[in-house]
């Protein structure tokens, strides 16, 4: 009996080291069916284009009344998720792009944030997105070689913020770098993700990110990401897609699978506001690929005016119903 229950034992080491002593980690457990999504909130007002003043965390404390009220008529509208973007460099406060030098905001800055989480948390948000968004000339895209000095600066940010964002009390996911997985040639950058990907992981895990998101028109973007998690990959990939949103979404889900990637759900973290034929396309894909797309969060940029404002045209991004309406 004895030697019965010992090659039990046995078999079963056999057969979990099948799985695991290949050195594949295994993937963390899917996330559950999700409740809809929402926006990218970053920006409370613009005056035409101008939106520098405006941002929600550095503007905070000027307008928590204006910021409390448009998070509840965004969840009124039916958006449950939000994206929230820190802009950051070595150099002055813009207004949107705050200060990090040496790793870390400003006081207010920071509590700004904490009490933005609080707002989002106040409003009835089921979850949070915090993507992190090095600019010049902490962004390694236009570094010409390593920056130690510079990473570290971007690491330490990331950690002093953690426990800020965990802390909040409401579900949460981290973007590393915005739209910042490497491209075709980018050789530093793709250092740069390497690293903190092995940094973060080592010090958080890796449940609670999705790694750095993916510019979608940029196709070489999403073929480097088996060069970036290996056999560690988020649990989620958070994808931007504008413009022929079907196609790219076939594309991107083609080059995951390639990867080894076959079941992460895919977050699509921006898209054009309100756009009922992104809402088709991507429904439409998702459908033929079997690629769970586990939420959306539009970027408040209509297609519209896509030549019109560099970057964002509607303030605040109230209006979810072409995306509610297909099923996001």
């Amino acid at each position: 009996m004895h030697t019965t229950r010992l090659g039990r034992v046995l078999v079963l080491a056999v057969l979990l080291l099948g799985v695991s002593g290949t050195g594949a980690a295994a993937d963390p457990a899917p996330p559950p069916v999700p409740l809809p999504g929402g926006s990218n909130y970053d920006f409370y007002y613009l005056q035409g284009c101008y939106r520098e003043p405006y941002h929600v965390v550095n503007g905070f404390n000027r307008a928590p009344d204006i910021i409390r009220y448009q998070l509840g008529e965004m969840r009124k509208a039916g958006q449950s998720r939000l994206t929230i973007g820190i802009f950051h460099h070595r150099g002055p406060d813009s207004g949107t792009i705050m200060d990090s030098t040496g790793g870390k905001l400003s006081d207010q800055n920071r509590r700004n944030l904490t009490d933005l989480l609080a707002a989002v948390k106040q409003a009835g948000f089921a979850e949070v997105a915090v993507a992190f968004n090095s600019l010049s000339p902490n962004s390694p895209s236009g570094w010409s070689s390593w920056q130690p000095d510079l990473y570290q600066e971007n690491w330490q940010l990331i950690q002093d913020l953690h426990p800020v964002i965990a802390g909040a009390g409401l579900p949460y996911r981290v973007d590393l770098g915005n739209e910042l997985t490497a491209s075709a040639g980018q050789k530093v950058v793709l250092q740069y993700d390497q690293q903190l990907w092995k940094d973060y992981t080592a010090k958080f895990g890796r449940n609670d990110s999705v790694g750095f998101s993916v510019n979608s028109n940029d196709p070489n973007q999403v073929g480097s990401v088996g060069q970036i998690y290996g056999t560690t990959p988020p649990p989620l990939f958070d994808i931007h897609v504008y413009d022929q949103e079907y196609e790219r979404f076939l594309a991107a889900d083609t080059a995951l699978r390639q990867a080894g990637y076959t079941t992460q759900p895919i977050i699509v973290g921006e898209s054009f506001y309100n756009d009922k034929a992104a809402a088709e396309g991507f429904a439409k894909a998702s459908k033929q690929t079997g690629r769970q797309i586990y939420y959306l969060t539009q970027w408040p940029k209509t297609r519209a005016n896509v030549t019109q404002c560099d970057q964002v045209d509607v303030a605040p991004p109230a209006d979810f119903s072409a995306y509610k309406a297909a099923g996001f």
